[in-house]
């Protein structure tokens, strides 16, 4: 591959300050979702934390906005076993950037998972970064744009940010064994919130969170809906598994 050209290397430049500068690693990832959009740039761009053997996972963060709308979490459930991108990740220990193209065949393109994919969030063509992860486990951000593929400069400058988001992801892994909590601002979730999550995560039922809170038990209803809403899960244990993974309430054993 060529060298980067000028303006590549101020993008690198600019995402390692980005990183280096932002003391909170949990609070960067929606930033760094924003500039790969940008930079490269894609479409859309998720984070995603996948548990290959249990067959599930979650859309952590992603970018554009309307990302928080769309059933990410359920469409990596029904379909991640046969994505080719991770199923080319589950099965080696490569860790290097690569386009649905490289490893996809006729069958994808004429799959369900395509379709439904194409249909809620407009996949089209994909380039995956893989971060570093426990065995079963898949880490990593999955980019995707229409209409055209990823060209060299592409995928030299996806491995760059590669190693620069791997950082982050170390970073944050330390974070999280820390009794210190990410940002709830960053992903759209209030003060008031937190509190009622914190409450659902020792137990609380509905009515006696309301009756700690002086609040209404159908207002503590509406509390959990956006809570499931925002963190896009739809049941109180996998909205505690996932604030606790992201730092946004204390870290205990997982929910089960």
């Amino acid at each position: 591959m060529t060298a980067l050209s000028g303006r590549d290397a101020k993008l690198i430049h600019d995402l390692a300050k980005a990183i280096l500068t932002e003391p909170e690693p949990l609070r960067v990832w929606p930033l760094l979702m924003e500039r790969l959009t940008t930079d490269l740039p894609v479409d859309l761009a998720v984070l995603i934390d996948l548990d290959w053997k249990a067959g599930t996972g979650h859309a952590l963060t992603g970018k554009p906005d309307w990302l928080h709308e769309a059933p990410l979490d359920t469409l990596i459930d029904t379909h991640m076993r046969v994505h080719p991108l991770l199923r080319h990740y589950a099965h080696s220990t490569d860790r290097t950037p690569l386009t649905l193209d490289e490893v996809a065949d006729d069958r994808w393109w004429k799959s369900e998972a395509y379709r439904a994919g194409k249909a809620a969030i407009g996949i089209d063509r994909q380039l995956a970064l893989p971060l570093s992860s426990r065995p079963g486990q898949i880490r990593g951000v999955i980019m995707s744009r229409s209409r055209h593929g990823f060209s060299d400069r592409d995928l030299e400058y996806a491995g760059l940010a590669r190693s620069l988001l791997d950082t982050v992801s170390a970073h944050e892994r330390v974070s999280l064994r820390m009794p210190r909590l990410g940002d709830p601002a960053a992903y759209g979730i209030t003060a008031r919130e937190i509190t009622v999550l914190t409450l659902l995560s020792e137990g609380l039922t509905a009515h006696a969170i309301g009756s700690r809170l002086r609040i209404t038990e159908k207002t503590v209803v509406k509390h959990k809906e956006n809570l499931y809403k925002k963190l896009r899960v739809h049941d109180r244990v996998t909205a505690i598994n996932k604030a606790r993974f992201l730092g946004l309430i204390s870290p205990e054993p997982p929910v089960g």
